[in-house]
């Protein structure tokens, strides 16, 4: 009990490291407290202590989820918290599994390859997370950096590259606290080195401008998502969106957010899309907005459309799990089927690339829950000269949930050297540049058009071309130097008589 209250604070603490307190400066300090209290454990005492930190962690960090399960699905709040709950302590497996193999193959004399391996195996689990299962890789640590000089090192890995540079500032924090027979001076020079070369870093800009400058209105409507489907909301929703398009026809692009057109595309294509892209092509202009696409019986898509004069689709192809799809429907489909717009599951989208044409550019194109896997979004260079993020983030009112997703847009925009353009029906609506940084955003929950400037830009990052390689490869010659440290240890026991 002494190890494990500390662990399930630390966890707790670690969530203020993330949006919107944005501590990031408490993420290796956090862990640095977790791997000082793994250094002298068994594996079964392990595992528990790294699952009540990853505890401590989710269950404050992700319990904005039972917004959309109480308020939007009329499930009782009580059996939405404690799913949420429930969801959290699952995923919170993933620690106690990294501490357990940690532990598990290292001995507690060899401290420095005990603490490698906590650093390394960390982020695995967070890699497994995100694909396992579908993948749930919120809150990935490495987000809690997108402020911090180790941001600099984003374009080269991505952002598990960047959550093991916290969990190895961790590991070196935690050597020079415990390891009091070792010198202070090999820990603290890594330190040193790893953030000082990561502030050289983000004066780097790895991609260039791919022409002039462009102008772009992002509108917000602020619509309540319990009224955004009612039908007598559709026309006063329509004349702001419609209104404001043709208020700002000076900008090059306007976009609209996430199934912005609250209605089948096919029950308003006569009366809104045709006028829309006719109105467009002659201004030679581009509208892109969202809507919700059906067409056949049983086929629905979440998509985006581009108008300019042409149409061009984007169809969402990563579905939100029990939103957009049921796994194993069978099983309680029924019980929350108010989570789905339309009732059906949708149908993924199955272009092997996420590019939208928006008139004489080609767009990286996501739908919300996209954006947070950088992979995904990597698949659209080096074509896209922009990317592109409709989301509708209303389900989650005023909780943190909003605020992560931010966070995580900011760094896929820092990952590619792309401009970011987003459009959100409550918020956050903004502009992003090359280097992560809000150039314009809307304050969250009001109505109005977001106007700014962006630069389409071509080349690659070296995530954008390498993907996970500086980060895999990086994890696994480390793991290769605990290896041969705790075998050479072995080795070199005398035998016993």
């Amino acid at each position: 009990m002494k190890k494990l209250l500390p662990a399930f604070l630390a966890g707790i603490l670690t969530t203020f490291s993330f949006a919107p307190a944005g501590l990031w400066w408490l993420a290796p300090l956090t862990f640095a407290l977790l791997f000082s209290l793994l250094l002298e454990t068994t594996p079964k005492r392990a595992f528990l202590t790294g699952w009540l930190f990853g505890a401590g962690l989710l269950c404050t960090g992700l319990v904005w989820i039972e917004n959309s399960m109480s308020v939007y699905a009329g499930m009782p709040r009580a059996l939405a918290i404690t799913l949420a709950m429930l969801l959290a302590l699952g995923l919170s497996l993933y620690y106690g599994l990294a501490a357990w193999l940690a532990v598990r193959f290292t001995r507690e004399r060899q401290k420095a390859a005990r603490l490698i391996a906590l650093a390394v195996l960390l982020v695995v689990m967070e890699w497994v997370r995100g694909w396992f299962l579908t993948g749930f890789p919120w809150l990935t640590i490495g987000y809690t950096q997108i402020d911090s000089w180790l941001a600099g090192y984003a374009p080269l890995g991505g952002v598990l590259l960047l959550s093991l540079l916290v969990t190895l500032t961790a590991s070196a924090l935690a050597g020079l606290i415990r390891m009091r027979s070792l010198s202070a001076t090999m820990p603290a020079l890594a330190i040193l080195v790893v953030w000082s070369g990561g502030y050289l870093l983000q004066e780097r800009t790895w991609t260039s401008p791919d022409g002039e400058a462009r102008t772009v209105s992002l509108l917000q409507g602020n619509i309540p998502q319990d009224q955004k489907w009612l039908p007598e909301m559709l026309l006063p929703t329509l004349d702001f969106y419609i209104g404001s398009s043709m208020e700002n026809l000076d900008s090059d692009l306007v976009l609209w957010p996430e199934s912005a057109i609250p209605a089948l595309a096919r029950n308003v294509r006569a009366d809104v899309i045709e006028p829309l892209r006719k109105t467009f092509g002659e201004q030679q202009k581009v509208l892109v907005t969202g809507v919700l696409m059906n067409p056949e019986p049983g086929v629905y898509f979440n998509t985006l459309i581009s108008l300019d004069g042409g149409e061009h689709l984007y169809h969402k192809r990563r579905l939100v799990p029990f939103g957009e799809f049921f796994p194993l429907a069978w099983l309680w489909k029924d019980s929350l089927s108010g989570l789905a717009t339309m009732g059906d599951d949708f149908t993924a989208g199955s272009a092997p690339k996420p590019l939208l044409k928006i008139g004489d550019l080609t767009a990286g194109a996501s739908i919300c829950y996209e954006i947070i896997f950088g992979e995904e979004i990597r698949d659209a260079l080096p074509e896209a000269q922009v990317l592109i993020n409709m989301s509708n983030d209303g389900w989650f009112g005023t909780t943190w949930g909003p605020l992560q997703h931010f966070q995580m847009v900011r760094m896929r925009a820092l990952e590619t050297g792309r401009y970011l353009l987003r459009s959100t029906n409550t918020g956050i609506t903004a502009v992003i540049d090359v280097h992560g940084q809000v150039t314009a955003r809307l304050p969250q929950f009001e109505r109005d058009v977001l106007t700014a400037s962006f630069t389409p830009y071509r080349g690659l990052t070296p995530y954008a071309r390498f993907g996970l390689l500086p980060w895999g490869g990086t994890s696994a010659l480390l793991l290769l130097i605990v290896f041969l440290q705790t075998r050479s240890r072995r080795l070199s026991l005398p035998a016993s008589h």
